[in-house]
């Protein structure tokens, strides 16, 4: 703990045989009148402060001082002055107010203390590096709380400027004077004197901070009264201040022109001022006693240029000061000539806009009637993804408010999410337009509506987004259709492959005797007989002919079609499955995808392999009976001796008893009612015809597994090539 700081006390009793001690005390009073004079003398608060330090080194003999005053704004004591430190001025040391150290208190206290620098560590704190030799004395400094020049001065008042008295006021807190002083060799006169001097010091330095808020307030004063003239003079209006008396105290350059003019006018521009005069004195002299606040009334005056009329309308309101006392009127003038003139354009404006808006609003209505009778959902969003306009076909869609389920409520959220998220990529994106496929639910039956939108941004002529249409249209019948005829496609391939093969395996056993035939006509009309015979041989021969030229036709017709070419069997897979998904989902049958996504692609004809898989997964369908799964699964196949790959499709069916396994392939085979049996067939020729083998694994009631392995380069398929390219040429 630090040694309790112990109030000053000071003697007001001279011992007067001691006439030296007297005679140092006179000097000192000397020097102290002197620096004060000094001090009187600059403006400056801080030169003010500088002084009084010199002045206690030069008075008292004290090395060391400093001055601190109060900052009210940030509620703490601020070092402003010091010397016989190191430095010129010490390092910042604020001293909140709030402290308890004694460097702090003496200011609430109001009474000078001692200060032991060596014991009292919360002082040195605050002090920071301010390093004192010595204890310190802390005399507080108090300003003044007025300046009167009224000459019933009361005693207890301080000191006289001339012509004018201050008010010393203990409660106005101005700051601290630190003085490093010898405790033991200070004696009581002196001490006296210090806080006489400390006294005198506070209500120079409150002086000093009143003189600058003055200077300050009279700045501002200037340089608002220099805005108002230039606020004035930069406002077309004429706009005149005038006092109590209506003389006209200031005006910008276009009241001067009405009523000032210059000294060499002519004859007719002073009359024209004279007159203006004359009318402004009588308007302001009735606005004078009117009743109202503001005054706003009708004047004509005369240009002084044109001699014609000027039609203003001038509104007044009273000027007051801050004690709400009256000074005078300001007057604007607001020339109402081209205000009528711009009125009448409005009303014949406005009568166009009238006409224009009755033409937008059957615009609108005609294309409210379009949108609403289009038969896709439309929907207008602002640039911020607000909904702005729906069709009925929309509203079902996406307004909350027709919807009544909780069901339906939650899709119609959903819908509106969906909606608002493609908006907002448009939004981010460089086009203007944008079109993707998305997937809705439709409110009534909770049913997922796969959805192709076109949404494209409408630009208003600054190029600025005023808003966005939306058109959406349902894909559900399209992939239905698509469906359908794939499905129609597949039914028709199988019944031409069907053709082509009878028609192959005809033309393969026709063609034989008809060989036999040819061969044989040939040696008939080679014989010894050929002259009798030979019209009726050379017919027969040119109709043999045509037979087989008809049957080559059909061994063409049996050929395989379609390029070879680098297919992605995991794309090609997807594709298929896309058109079965909505019939998938009816059936409740769920597909597992299984794609190794590093698979190699492999040589082949895409549309024979997307027929093998749609044959495929169309059988598993078939044999699944209230819900069921369907699993695709592709992998490289490590077994083989070229580099292939295998394609694995499983089902969760009735499966295939054992007695059928073995003919599946058979044309013409079929276990089910409907089918014409040559789907498998055609299947089984496609892999084999693309160098590859298809096997089957069943369990009557547990499913059924096809595995279909393809070689990644066929040799039999590049083969097939290059007969096909050779026979072309």
């Amino acid at each position: 703990m630090g040694e309790v700081p112990t109030e000053v006390a000071f003697s007001t009793v001279l011992p007067i045989s001691d006439n030296d001690r007297i005679g140092s005390y006179l000097r000192q009073y000397d020097v102290f009148v002197e620096t004060t004079t000094q001090m009187l003398a600059t403006p400056r608060l801080n030169e003010r402060l500088l002084l009084a330090l010199e002045g206690i080194a030069n008075i008292f003999g004290h090395r060391q001082a400093a001055v601190a005053i109060i900052n009210e704004r940030d509620a703490e004591l601020r070092i402003r002055a010091a010397v016989g430190f190191d430095a010129e001025l010490p390092a910042r040391a604020d001293m909140p107010l709030d402290s308890s150290a004694a460097c702090v208190r003496v200011i609430h206290d109001a009474v000078p203390l001692w200060i032991s620098m060596k014991e009292d560590l919360a002082s040195r704190t605050l002090f920071d590096k301010m390093q004192w030799e010595l204890d310190v004395i802390a005399l507080p400094l108090f300003g003044i709380s007025e300046i009167s020049s009224t000459r019933n001065r009361d005693p207890r008042n301080g000191p006289r400027l001339p012509g004018h008295y201050w008010t010393f006021d203990p409660g106005s807190r101005l700051g601290v004077l630190y003085v490093g002083a010898n405790r033991d060799a200070v004696d009581p006169l002196s001490l006296n004197l210090l806080k006489r001097f400390a006294d005198r010091v506070g209500i120079i330095a409150s002086l000093a901070i009143h003189q600058e808020k003055l200077v300050t307030t009279v700045t501002k004063l200037q340089r608002e009264r220099q805005w108002i003239e230039s606020i004035m003079k930069s406002v077309a209006d004429p706009i005149v201040l005038t006092d109590l008396d209506n003389e006209i105290l200031l005006q910008n350059r276009r009241a001067e022109e009405l009523f000032s003019g210059s000294a060499n006018a002519g004859e007719g521009k002073r009359r024209a001022l004279k007159l203006n005069d004359l009318l402004f004195s009588a308007y302001l002299s009735s606005a004078t006693v009117s009743s109202s606040d503001i005054v706003q009334r009708d004047i004509t005056l005369v240009d002084p240029i044109e001699g014609s009329d000027l039609h203003f309308e001038v509104i007044s309101t009273p000027a007051a000061n801050a004690r709400g006392e009256p000074l005078g009127l300001v007057s604007i003038f607001r020339d109402v000539t081209d205000l009528r003139e711009a009125n009448e354009e409005l009303a014949r404006n406005f009568v166009k806009l009238q006409q224009a808006e009755a033409d937008a609003t059957r615009e609108r209505d005609r294309l409210d009637l379009i949108i609403e009778n289009v038969g896709h959902p439309i929907v207008v969003c602002d640039s911020a993804g607000n909904f702005i306009l729906f069709n009925r076909r929309a509203e079902l869609l996406f307004e909350e408010r027709l919807s009544s389920r909780p069901a339906a409520t939650a899709a119609v959220r959903t819908n509106a999410v969906k909606l608002t998220s493609f908006i907002s990529g448009l939004a981010s994106a460089s086009e203007t337009g944008r079109q993707a496929e998305i997937e809705l639910i439709d409110p009534e039956n909770s049913r997922l509506l796969p959805m192709e939108i076109t949404a494209r941004e409408v630009l208003d002529p600054t190029g600025q987004v005023t808003a966005v249409v939306s058109i959406l249209h349902d894909l559900t019948e399209i992939r239905e259709l698509e469906r359908r005829r794939v499905e129609q496609q597949l039914f028709e391939s199988e019944k031409l492959a069907a053709v082509g093969r009878l028609a192959a395996s005809i033309a393969h056993e026709v063609n034989n005797p008809l060989e036999a035939i040819k061969n044989a006509l040939y040696l008939m009309e080679s014989g010894s007989e050929g002259d009798k015979n030979s019209r009726f041989l050379e017919i027969a021969r040119k109709e043999t002919e045509r037979v087989s030229h008809i049957i080559r036709q059909m061994l063409g017709f049996a050929r395989r079609s379609g390029e070879v070419d680098w297919v992605d069997v995991n794309q090609l897979i997807e594709e298929t499955l896309v058109l079965l998904e909505k019939k998938m989902r009816q059936l409740r049958i769920k597909v597992i995808r299984n794609l190794d996504e590093s698979l190699p692609k492999v040589r082949a004809r895409a549309d024979q392999l997307r027929q093998v898989v749609l044959n495929l997964i169309i059988n598993a369908q078939q044999a699944i009976q209230g819900g069921g799964e369907i699993t695709i699964r592709t992998s490289r196949f490590e077994q083989a001796l070229q580099p292939s790959i295998l394609i694995q499709l499983s089902d969760t069916g009735v499966g295939i008893n054992a007695d059928d396994l073995n003919r599946i392939f058979e044309p013409f085979f079929s276990s089910g009612k409907k089918g014409t049996g040559l789907g498998l067939w055609v299947t089984q020729d496609i892999v084999r015809q693309h160098g590859g083998r298809i096997e089957v694994t069943s369990e009557a009631g547990r499913g059924t597994v096809f595995t279909i392995v393809l070689q990644v380069e066929s040799p039999t398929l590049e083969a097939q090539e290059t007969e096909s390219r050779l026979s072309t040429k």
